[in-house]
């Protein structure tokens, strides 16, 4: 039999630079794996895939990301800053019964 591995949504205040928020993402990502989730990340799932000259891509993006958070069973918010973009996810999280939490909160939990 084999075991489900529980998804989490992973959501941070991303840096503007894209290259320094998918860096960080993948190690937020590497974390979460080494612990025994599947992270469900959308600015690494979407990277590339939604051109940026695209008029409704930014509706896309938050559609398909909405789309991981329901299928996620946590919400783990990684990095020490909380914007408006993270407080939107949790609130999501909430309405959908995710639980949320902190990926030092899933880390310690693990050891």
């Amino acid at each position: 039999m084999s075991r489900t591995i529980p998804r989490a949504y992973v959501t941070a205040a991303w840096s503007n630079n894209k290259v320094t928020a998918e860096d960080q993402a993948r190690k937020y990502c590497r974390e979460l794996v080494k612990a025994g989730y599947l992270p469900l990340c959308p600015i690494l799932a979407f990277s590339g895939i939604i051109s940026e000259e695209d008029p409704d891509g930014e509706k896309k993006r938050r559609e398909m990301s909405e789309d991981l958070l329901r299928r996620a069973r946590f919400l783990v918010v990684c990095g020490k800053k909380i914007n408006d973009d993270v407080k939107a996810d949790i609130s999501l999280a909430k309405h959908y019964k995710v639980i949320p939490t902190t990926l030092e909160g899933v880390l310690e939990c693990g050891e």
